[in-house]
């Protein structure tokens, strides 16, 4: 059963990255889609590991998803401070919608995994599960009687 946190995972920030990205979405809705999902982890969980914490989880995942996407690594760590978010921006803005939103998902997968291999499962459950947006419902809904 090794995989079904990963599938987990996956599903709920794909997930909610389609839905922030809106029905057909172009590369600049994917960017926008990542970046507010990144702020979203970030807000959640600076106050438990802290700015530098997150920081260094942030990088991590960029160098191990920079094995794929060797766009994403290629500049280095992220910098400290107001900037990160701009550079996190520039290295998505140059790419298609397909490539952004693949790339984007294996980064923010990553990063939850390496959290959770900090913390622990169900600690990165509580901690983000704010952050996924729920799958809009679906409509089984018995037919009508004619």
């Amino acid at each position: 059963m090794p995989n079904a946190p990963h599938s987990t995972v996956s599903d709920s920030i794909q997930g909610t990255l389609t839905q922030r990205a809106g029905g057909a979405p172009d590369a600049s809705a994917v960017v926008d889609a990542v970046t507010r999902t990144w702020q979203f982890m970030a807000a959640q969980l600076e106050p438990v590991i802290g700015e530098r914490g997150v920081g260094v989880l942030l990088d991590r995942a960029l160098h191990l998803v920079g094995k794929k996407f060797p766009w994403l690594a290629q500049a280095g760590p992220l910098e400290r401070g107001v900037d990160s978010l701009a550079h996190l921006q520039a290295r998505f803005s140059s790419r298609n919608a397909q490539e952004a939103a693949e790339a984007g998902c294996a980064l923010l997968v990553t990063f939850t995994e390496l959290l959770a291999t900090l913390i622990g499962e169900p600690l990165t459950e509580r901690l983000l599960a704010s952050v996924w947006l729920e799958a809009p419902p679906t409509t089984e809904q018995d037919p009508p009687n004619d």
